[in-house]
């Protein structure tokens, strides 16, 4: 690609006809995002694919799920047609798991920081090889933002210098954090939260009562990763509700406690999603908090959810968690209007 970066979204691609009734984000097991798979398809069918693709949007929302998907629907041995994949062969069973030996899959080391140097030269080294059982070799990169200025730079001879065997697939929260030098030169799928009906709707295929399902897929905000964490661990609902109860706790107190609270928050283990449940419930009471007489209680939701969000970016951005967290706190209004504990689900399972 060249020239001004081209942002594919499900508004300007609305517009496209599909290819086939048949193309849904069913058929490829994502839940929403059907525009995307549907663009995704009709470029396989067609031999348009491009040899590298940035997904893009919040954690949670899809990005991984839609990359393994393509990268099943290129390397399946036995593919009814172009774009889909027959969910039997030896690379559909291994593909989900990421041990299919001509898929290549680069993430951030649990000791590291993000994607180092090394890794991409590793991935260099392997895609240059024939691939093993079929005609390509996909590599995954994920959470590229935070891969290091070595690891960007190692991989634009990759990107500059495409094999016509080789398809890279690039995770990110957004564009704006990945190097120009590598975004321009992938085709960006800007994936956004994906609608409570769809997400409910996938919920009640997995056993959730409809009133379940549709409480949860409120909860979750758009991301279907969190919706079915919330379904399936019990415990994931009950966190949330002492979220809730650590934010009030936070705004009642003084900036002494406050700091105390940064401190002991840096090394939890629940922060990327104490801070998505505190963004959610602050959006809910910023919604609840309209009427007469509550402009100032919307107001302070708004400044918190700024706060939270400005905190969670710095974050993603590798900066020091105290500091981010004790920045944070100075930000946090005193008080908020309106209930922030989530209500409860009927019909979940057992705590």
């Amino acid at each position: 690609m060249s020239g001004r970066l081209e942002i594919a979204t499900k508004d300007n691609m609305a517009k496209r006809p599909l290819s086939s009734a048949r193309m849904t984000a069913m058929d490829w097991g994502v839940i929403g995002h059907g525009w995307a798979v549907d663009l995704l398809r009709r470029q396989h069918a067609r031999g348009t694919l491009h040899h590298a693709y940035l997904f893009t949007g919040p954690a949670g929302v899809g990005r991984r799920s839609l990359a393994t998907a393509l990268a099943q629907s290129i390397l399946c041995l036995a593919a009814p047609a172009s774009g889909e994949w027959c969910g039997e062969c030896r690379a559909c069973r291994q593909v989900p798991a990421g041990t299919y030996p001509d898929l290549h899959v680069v993430e951030r080391p649990e000791d590291k920081k993000g994607i180092g140097i090394d890794q991409v030269r590793e991935l260099q080294r392997s895609l240059a090889l024939t691939p093993m059982d079929g005609q390509a070799r996909v590599a995954l990169l994920f959470e590229f933002e935070a891969a290091s200025e070595g690891a960007a730079n190692a991989l634009l001879k990759t990107l500059e210098e495409p094999s016509p065997r080789v398809r890279l697939v690039l995770t990110a929260s957004d564009v704006e954090d990945v190097p120009p030098t590598v975004s321009s030169r992938c085709e960006v799928l800007a994936l956004r939260p994906v609608a409570e009906r769809e997400i409910a709707d996938s919920l009640e295929r997995r056993g959730a009562s409809a009133e379940e399902a549709r409480e949860l897929a409120r909860m979750s905000g758009g991301r279907p990763k969190l919706a079915m964490e919330l379904l399936t661990d019990p415990a994931k609902r009950d966190r949330r509700s002492s979220h809730s109860a650590a934010l009030e706790e936070a705004m009642r107190l003084d900036l002494a406690g406050r700091f105390a609270l940064a401190e002991k928050w840096a090394n939890d283990e629940d922060l990327d999603e104490r801070l998505s449940t505190w963004a959610f419930l602050l959006g809910e009471v910023a919604r609840s908090t309209g009427g007469k007489g509550q402009a100032q209680d919307a107001s302070s939701a708004r400044q918190a959810i700024h706060a939270v969000a400005g905190t969670q970016e710095a974050l993603r951005r590798n900066a020091n968690v105290r500091l981010a967290l004790e920045l944070l706190m100075l930000d946090l209004p005193t008080r908020i209007g309106g209930a922030l504990e989530p209500r409860a689900v009927a019909n979940a399972p057992a705590r």
